[in-house]
């Protein structure tokens, strides 16, 4: 089956007044920004964008992006597999001014000129969903990392020192006086 790729630009108000939709994939590969915190780029994601005009007449985007995208684990630096299939409402502006008066529902997507970086837009929702720091579950994970013991050495209680017990012994001297 031939996957059909998303465009780069397009009018996002002409595809918002006529309700179109797009499905298609767009390569890692076309996404640089995105590309220098995988491990691996040789996949796709799937996109599904619904375009359109809502009741109080603001023009919208409402997507969905599916890819499983393969980071490097930042504790044991092995290849991390993350699903990521975030969805999103986008509101079409022109002015910083249209995109403050938006609702809280939509996020703004500057159009510039009347056209829309589309891959770019792409590539910025799925670097706002990658995890902050990268790393497998404690359980799969390569690196196993020693967990200190609650109990005391052995299984035995340790009796721990105050640090404020100097204070109380000065208190004590002061009483003497």
């Amino acid at each position: 089956m031939i996957e059909k790729l998303i465009p780069e630009h397009i009018d996002p108000f002409r595809y918002a007044e006529q309700s179109l939709q797009l499905e298609g994939v767009v390569k890692l590969t076309d996404m640089p920004r995105l590309s220098a915190n995988l491990f691996a780029t040789d996949d796709k994601v799937a996109v599904h964008l619904q375009f359109g005009v809502d009741e109080q007449g603001i023009n919208f985007i409402k997507g969905r992006l599916n890819a499983k995208l393969i980071l490097q684990c930042q504790r044991c630096m092995e290849p991390y597999i993350y699903e990521i299939m975030p969805n999103f409402a986008l509101g079409l502006v022109s002015t910083v001014d249209e995109a403050n008066a938006l609702p809280e529902l939509y996020e703004p997507a500057l159009a510039k000129e009347g056209s829309l970086a589309l891959r770019e837009l792409i590539e910025d929702e799925i670097i706002l969903n990658l995890p902050i720091i990268p790393r497998h579950e404690l359980e799969g994970c390569k690196v196993k990392l020693s967990m200190p013991d609650l109990n005391g050495v052995n299984g035995k209680q340790v009796e721990k020192s105050n640090p404020f017990h100097v204070l109380s012994t000065l208190k004590e001297k002061g009483k003497d006086k």
